[in-house]
């Protein structure tokens, strides 16, 4: 059976049955039972289970023959036997049998073009079950965890589609109405069924699937790494506890070598990246006037807690300390190139475009590839925009800035110690595409009771757990030094 790999154009052939089982799941997200009936048995086998149907609904919907094309083998076999029999008559009259013969030939064949038209279904369902998302993206890229194949997400990531899958059993909810339901008060039939099917580590209510999107969409405009590429794995529906992905350390060096000459060694070239999620929380309070009557409620929401989770990722993931219970950002990590100002530090006004050159420079010696931004303080975003040249018009960019954006983002300080300089700052370039935040715990929400019901206000604590993973600390370049 032939059918299209994510990873490729080209179709990749699976040879035994456990091979397009695991295809099914992993890459389609089937449930195992039924990606070994619908391998046994065709769509058949699956049309005639109704708990496992509803996951094929998409592909079941206005092609009903599939369910049949069992039958169609049967009438098949049957009229060619009657066929056969009928032409093999000892008194077999033209005048008489052979319009009978021609009519089973025909039924024949249209039997035939029937089971090419369900099996031309079936193949192209296939093909769309496996082929690259278009919710991700054609360049797909996913991780291995214990529970299947995880998307990695982007910000070009159809957020509504990826989750749609998980939440196609769940009821309409919103966000006021999750809060609402979490503070004791008036219940939709969803917001029930949300609040029944557990809680997180922390006793708060996980944010139910369908609301999940509308976090994304507002967390990703409000992230200068998300913006510049960097990629988003949710593996809150794996059971580990941690996670450990391969990061190259260094490009290893191919060498010439003699007939039965020994190979040269070079430095390792991958490393172990372990994922270990921590605990990101905020409070936040409403009133009760307007969490029960307050008009866009729902949008407000989402918009104040991706922000608020947006910001303090971006800190982490650029700047991260490592030390307990903070992750490890591009600074801190080992392996990143580093680009310095003096002892004092330099204008950037004076500097201009060189720290940017230089940066490229370094990556580039690394066998990194080209930055795919360029991550900045405000006021360095600025300072650029300002720059005039000797005609006091606006000062042109080197064109091998012309493919990097540049971004800003305020978690970076303006208030650095450099030598005697304590107005430093940093510029991030790199291939962000090769930072991960693992989300091993979706937002959850839970209730500040009695914390102020002098006031008339109803308290939230909103928790997440997650990570940074850099993939690939060599295709990231920090500039320090970087003055006013």
């Amino acid at each position: 059976m032939s059918i299209q790999n994510n990873h490729e154009n080209a179709p990749t052939r699976f040879e035994t049955r456990a091979e397009i089982e695991r295809a099914l799941h992993q890459q389609l997200g089937l449930p195992r039972s039924a990606a070994k009936k619908f391998v046994a048995g065709g769509w058949a086998a699956l049309a005639n289970e109704p708990a496992e149907q509803d996951d094929l609904k998409p592909y079941l919907k206005g092609n009903r023959e599939m369910s049949s094309i069992q039958l169609l083998r049967e009438q098949r076999a049957a009229k060619t036997e009657e066929a056969k029999a009928l032409a093999a008559k000892k008194n077999f009259s033209a005048a008489v049998d052979q319009p009978n013969l021609d009519a089973l030939m025909a039924e024949v064949e249209e039997i035939d073009a029937r089971m090419n038209r369900i099996n031309a279904v079936n193949e192209k369902a296939v093909a769309d079950m496996l082929k690259p998302s278009a919710a991700i993206g054609a360049d797909a890229e996913y991780w291995e965890t214990e529970a299947g194949r995880v998307p990695v997400m982007s910000k070009k990531s159809n957020f509504k589609a990826i989750y749609s899958t998980h939440a196609r059993n769940e009821e309409p909810v919103s966000m006021g109405d999750f809060l609402r339901g979490v503070a004791g008060g008036k219940m939709t039939p969803g917001v029930r069924n949300a609040l029944s099917e557990g809680t997180d580590s922390a006793g708060g209510y996980t944010v139910p699937t369908v609301l999940m999107p509308g976090i994304l969409q507002a967390l990703v405009p409000n992230s200068s790494l998300l913006q510049a590429g960097a990629g988003l794995v949710d593996v809150s529906q794996s059971g580990a506890k941690s996670y450990n992905t391969a990061a190259i350390s260094s490009i290893p060096t191919a060498a010439w070598r003699s007939e039965a000459g020994s190979v040269s060694e070079s430095d390792p070239v991958f490393r172990n990246v372990p994922a270990t999620p921590r605990s990101l929380a905020f409070f936040f309070k409403l009133s009760r006037e307007l969490l029960a009557d307050g008009t866009n409620l729902e949008s407000a929401l989402q918009i104040a807690i991706g922000q608020a989770f947006a910001v303090e990722l971006d800190r982490v993931g650029l700047r991260g300390s490592g030390s307990v219970p903070e992750p490890r950002g591009i600074l801190n990590t080992s392996g990143i190139q580093s680009v310095t100002n003096g002892a004092n530090g330099a204008s950037l006004a004076t500097t201009a475009y060189s720290n940017f050159i230089s940066a490229i420079q370094k990556l580039l010696e690394a066998n990194a590839p080209m930055p795919n931004a360029s991550i900045m303080a405000p006021r360095s975003l600025l300072t650029l925009a300002g720059l005039l040249d000797s005609t006091n018009q606006p000062r042109i960019q080197p064109m091998i800035l012309d493919e990097v954006p540049f971004i800003s983002s305020s978690q970076i300080p303006v208030n650095l110690t450099v030598g005697t300089s304590s107005d430093c700052t940093e510029l991030y370039l790199g291939d962000f595409s090769k930072l991960k935040f693992v989300m091993r715990e979706r937002p959850s929400i839970m209730l500040a009771k009695e914390l102020h019901a002098g006031t008339g206000q109803i308290g939230f604590y909103c928790h997440v757990r997650a990570d940074v993973a850099i993939e690939y600390p060599a295709a990231f370049a920090v500039v320090t030094g970087v003055r006013a």
